[in-house]
């Protein structure tokens, strides 16, 4: 089951997820986007977490974490009635990345429901292909993140949804 959960009711939870997931990599555990954030947590049918994320939306936050980066500061998001940025999303060890993809469903889920036209997010090199087999494309060159302490390439990508048109139901002739 994926679900939003509270950020100030469940910080300790985000903090010990992100602090397993990046280990000490991760310059700021916690940041001001969190408190503007939806956070959303994957459980198992024990109710056990599995996994966790945030989303930023374009309609409640100025900026974008990524928007942020030092070195992304001339990066032109695309025009949009409403865009999301995921990030931060974390899972339990071992999961050989099956819960991080049922996060992705479930991040895609609520930017359907929401009329999202743009899902952004970055990636490293090794992640990169995944997305792209998926659908995401990069939309801009890559960078090295402020908020990680290793230096590796990190690329900005971006999900774009198409409205899928209903083909007209024929018209049914009855012949005599």
């Amino acid at each position: 089951m994926f679900k939003e959960i509270d950020f100030s009711s469940n910080r300790p939870l985000i903090e010990k997820f992100r602090r397993s997931s990046y280990g000490g990599t991760i310059t700021h555990v916690l940041d001001e986007f969190d408190e503007q954030a939806h956070h959303f947590a994957l459980y198992n049918s024990k109710g056990d977490v599995l996994g966790i994320t945030r989303v930023l939306r374009s309609d409640e936050v100025k900026q974008f974490e990524m928007m942020r980066e030092s070195q992304l500061k001339d990066l032109v998001l695309p025009s949009a009635k409403l865009s999301l940025e995921g990030s931060r999303s974390c899972t339990v060890k071992g999961s050989g990345g099956v819960h991080l993809l049922r996060i992705c469903l479930g991040v895609n889920e609520y930017a359907v429901k929401n009329g999202a036209e743009y899902l952004i997010t970055k990636t490293g090199k090794h992640l990169l292909s995944v997305y792209q087999h998926f659908g995401f494309t990069t939309f801009g060159p890559p960078f090295v993140s402020d908020f990680f302490e290793d230096k590796r390439p990190i690329y900005p990508i971006m999900y774009r949804w198409t409205t899928v048109r209903k083909e007209e139901p024929e018209e049914e002739v009855l012949v005599w």
